[in-house]
């Protein structure tokens, strides 16, 4: 990160109980979805989709300054359970999500590149 800019672990007491308490809940998360018997990929993607389209809703209405906002509590659901349904997909297909997380980072961590109009072009892409 560059200098001065680092991740709010937001109610944590730092890196190590943060980075614990996410494993778990992401393990308690997967094994919620195996006891509901939630096993078809395509039906899980259709949550996914669901679930980000209630992004999309709040995005949409400017309902994201959560300094502002008097009750920012649906787009962090909507955020919450995009993550849940990401997190149950991958286990149905067998995809460590973390392992998932850390490659993807891997490919653009040293990516070269702009922000355009708030999304990151890569050096080279219109």
């Amino acid at each position: 990160m560059p200098a001065g800019y680092s991740y709010n672990y937001r109610g944590t007491e730092g890196f190590d109980s943060h980075a614990k308490f996410a494993m778990d809940v992401i393990a308690d998360v997967i094994q919620w979805g195996r006891d509901k018997g939630l096993d078809d990929p395509k039906a899980q993607l259709n949550k996914v989709i669901e679930e980000v389209g209630e992004i999309a809703h709040e995005i949409t209405r400017n309902n994201y300054d959560l300094d502002e906002l008097e009750q920012p509590d649906e787009l962090c659901d909507a955020i919450g359970d995009t993550l849940v349904t990401v997190i149950i997909l991958s286990d149905i297909l067998g995809i460590d999500p973390i392992s998932a997380l850390s490659e993807a980072y891997g490919q653009i961590k040293d990516r070269k590149g702009k922000t355009s109009n708030g999304t990151f072009v890569k050096e080279g892409e219109a």
